[in-house]
């Protein structure tokens, strides 16, 4: 199971931005379920302001730091999730008059 896991994964990385050689992502466009646990998980410390364009983006994280928590955190919780077990299903039975 875990190796056909492996081959059908999907890569879900956030694509990284650039600005002023600061590469990084921004928490509030990460997909939901990497956004919750993102601030769940993540030391809050590594969460940086950048001031773009006179906006202030106060949710960015460095690239690698997402990185890094997307292959120890985040991966890791994919395949705790995927755990088959096999369980019997009831019989559906159906009656027509």
């Amino acid at each position: 199971m875990y190796d056909l896991l492996r081959q059908n994964e999907i890569d879900m990385r956030a694509i990284s931005e650039n600005y002023k050689g600061i590469e990084y992502v921004r928490i509030s466009n990460l997909p939901g379920d990497q956004k919750n646990l993102v601030y769940k998980s993540l030391n809050h410390n590594l969460i940086i302001n950048i001031l773009k364009d006179n906006s202030l983006m106060n949710d960015c994280l460095q690239y690698q730091h997402y990185i890094t928590w997307y292959e120890t955190i985040y991966q890791t919780m994919l395949q705790e999730r995927c755990v088959e077990v096999p369980a019997n299903a009831p019989v559906l039975t159906l009656a027509f008059e």
